[in-house]
């Protein structure tokens, strides 16, 4: 994949985080339970266009949506959007492995739900709801300075609340993700792009092309390199 063209699926992909942060669907009015699409973007990004390109669909995606639709009046949660960048390299990182695409998806997923869901993105819900204080690096100091006697619900309680949709959340992405990337339709419009940003190139692999066989390759001698090889 040419720069142009990756360059243009990552603000593609960054579009579309936005729209998923935008449009979610709220369980709850504080909006600390949603059902989102963020995670099927960023690890498209992160599968398709590597670890790096995944975390930047996912924090550009988050930050935008942020500014577009300012939720909280707490300012930028930043443990939100670490974690929604982190689960861009997760996917991608996982990607690179030597293994079944449903293998290093399911790994994947997991390392994203601990990493990012259960630890990042509800403490950074935690400190705004519960705690009440900013959710950034200022906000965390104020955390380990502060009186915590007042707080009515400790993290982990808050965390075990959460968990049963935000694990609905990760089956209803997987899923999406699953069929993605086994009906391998992006791996086909990607070599299509590909193919038309180079039409020099005489051949161009993708992952659903099979190697040419060594049969193939001698039945593709001509005479005269026979006659050559016989000398």
């Amino acid at each position: 994949m040419n720069k142009t063209l990756k360059l243009t699926s990552v603000a593609m992909l960054t579009a579309l985080a936005v729209l998923a942060n935008l449009f979610t669907i709220p369980l709850t009015p504080n909006f600390s339970r949603v059902i989102s699409f963020t995670i099927v973007v960023t690890f498209v990004a992160g599968i398709y266009l590597g670890p790096i390109s995944g975390l930047t669909v996912g924090f550009l995606g988050d930050l935008i949506a942020h500014f577009i639709n300012p939720m909280g009046g707490m300012g930028y949660n930043w443990f939100i959007g670490l974690s929604c960048a982190l689960t861009g390299l997760i996917a991608g990182l996982v990607f690179k492995l030597k293994l079944h695409r449903l293998i290093k998806l399911v790994i994947a997923l997991v390392l994203s739900f601990v990493i990012c869901t259960t630890l990042l993105n509800n403490f950074g819900l935690w400190l705004q709801i519960i705690v009440g204080v900013k959710p950034s690096p200022s906000g965390l100091i104020q955390f380990f300075t502060m009186d915590k006697t007042d707080i009515r619900k400790t993290f982990w309680a808050f965390t075990t609340a959460r968990t049963p949709v935000a694990l609905l959340n990760v089956a209803i992405n997987g899923v999406i993700l699953a069929v993605i990337t086994q009906s391998k339709i992006l791996d086909k419009l990607i070599a299509k792009l590909s193919q038309k940003g180079n039409p020099t190139d005489k051949q161009t692999e993708t992952p659903n092309e099979e190697e040419t066989t060594n049969d193939e390759l001698m039945t593709k001698q001509t005479p005269t390199e026979t006659n050559t090889d016989n000398k």
